[in-house]
């Protein structure tokens, strides 16, 4: 029978210590066949069920998930001393069967019962505790391995966050942040991408001795999927063709064509298209000729005026081949600025009124220098409500007109340098 029952007792089911003082090893032995009779019965198995002795306690570690002590003598000492024996890894509930005086009913740290009590209470007690047991454990092994997919998640995610931040630095690295051109002209940019990497690019491009192209460009989307379909735009923009040994600068609507015609080659399953604004600047003329393909429109700041945009037609590139884009030009002043923008700065500067860049843009005027414009329009988009969390990517470029007798002497000191002359 003893055999038996062993061979039914599965540790799976739960682990039973029945320890006795020495004055109740018999009341323990008998409790420990009850209970083996009892737990035979159990629908989800019986536990195997152990038997030692108090002093055992003092020599070996505990590792049960009940643990029955019978204890009369000093019943007190005895549960401090089995206590002090569970192994901490293991959660194990205790059952003290003792019928002393009522002081040790006081004890938090156990369950405690009388003799006649544990004979018919103790197996249902044990299969309570054995089936929550049994429950925690399933959830700790769950637990477990969820923490190790996290784990394994929280690794991927921060190699990516690296490689995007990797990814942002040579975007940073290649985008021209600050410029000193010919003849006084300055360019300051604005650049805070929304994930990292971004879709709004920009490029400025010294042609000739007085062209300076300007382009600015905004991909649908976020993140690396706008931020690769920004890089192609970028890629794909044309400013000269050459014809033999000459070649010739193509106008801001002629650019935006080819490379619409070129973004609509490139269309496959799913329509990426972008907005942009193509310039060229003539610096001995203080000509700007522009031309937009659905951008928002560019700023004049023009002091004692309030900014006036500068609206043109032009769809999206990379939506219908047959797109028309057409010019307009302005001759800039001295102390003139105009503002190329992305959409995100509109979002960042709009108020419960509507739209609020103009007004921004207005209260940036008057500046001495592109950077001063740069740094009051960073002012207003940082004391913004909602700027610690836009929806787009912010990027703003500021072409300044500076003075035309910082240029003449400029161009003077130049004329008159020789690497060649000594100084006497």
């Amino acid at each position: 029978m003893a055999q038996a029952r062993s061979m039914l007792a599965n540790p799976e089911n739960g682990r039973v210590t029945v320890i006795s003082a020495s004055e109740c090893l018999p009341q323990s032995v008998a409790l420990r066949s009850s209970l083996e009779r009892a737990c035979l019965a159990f629908p989800e198995g019986a536990p195997t069920i152990a038997h030692m002795s108090l002093n055992a306690c003092t020599k070996a570690s505990i590792r049960a998930d009940v643990v029955v002590l019978v204890a009369e003598a000093t019943p007190l000492a005895a549960l401090d001393l089995v206590l002090a024996a569970i192994d901490p890894a293991v959660s194990a509930e205790v059952v003290l069967i003792s019928d002393a005086n009522a002081n040790v009913r006081s004890r938090r740290d156990a369950l405690v019962m009388k003799q006649d009590d544990a004979t018919t209470a103790l197996p249902g007690i044990l299969r309570g505790i054995l089936r929550a047991t049994h429950a925690r454990r399933g959830m700790e092994t769950e637990l477990a391995l969820v923490t190790r997919v996290l784990g394994t998640v929280r690794e991927e995610l921060d190699a990516r966050e690296e490689e995007i931040q990797m990814a942002a630095m040579v975007q940073r690295d290649f985008l021209p942040l600050h410029r000193d051109l010919e003849r006084g002209f300055q360019i300051a940019t604005l650049f805070r991408p929304l994930c990292g990497v971004s879709g709004d690019v920009f490029n400025i491009k010294t042609l000739d001795e007085s062209t300076v192209s300007i382009f600015i460009a905004d991909a649908v989307g976020h993140g690396v999927p706008a931020a690769l379909l920004g890089m192609a735009v970028a890629r794909s923009v044309e400013l000269v063709e050459r014809e033999g040994a000459q070649q010739r600068i193509l106008g801001p609507a002629e650019t935006l064509d080819r490379l619409n015609q070129n973004l609509v080659q490139h269309q496959r399953t799913t329509t990426r298209f972008a907005t942009a604004v193509a310039a060229l600047l003539d610096v001995s003329t203080r000509t700007l000729r522009l031309a937009s393909a659905g951008h928002p429109p560019c700023f004049l700041m023009r002091a004692g005026e309030m900014p006036r945009s500068l609206e043109m037609p032009g769809g999206l590139l990379g939506v219908f081949p047959d797109e028309e884009y057409i010019e307009a030009s302005v001759v800039l002043e001295e102390g003139d600025a105009v503002v190329f923008y992305s959409d995100g700065v509109e979002q960042a500067l709009y108020t419960p009124d509507g739209p609020g860049h103009p007004q921004a843009f207005a209260a940036a005027s008057g500046a001495s220098s592109a950077d001063e414009v740069i740094e009051r329009l960073a002012a207003q988009l940082d004391a913004h409500a909602g700027s610690l969390h836009p929806e787009d990517d912010v990027t703003l470029l500021v072409l300044y007109a500076g003075s035309k007798k910082q240029v003449d002497r400029r161009a003077r000191a130049r004329d008159n340098y020789s690497p060649n002359r000594r100084v006497a």
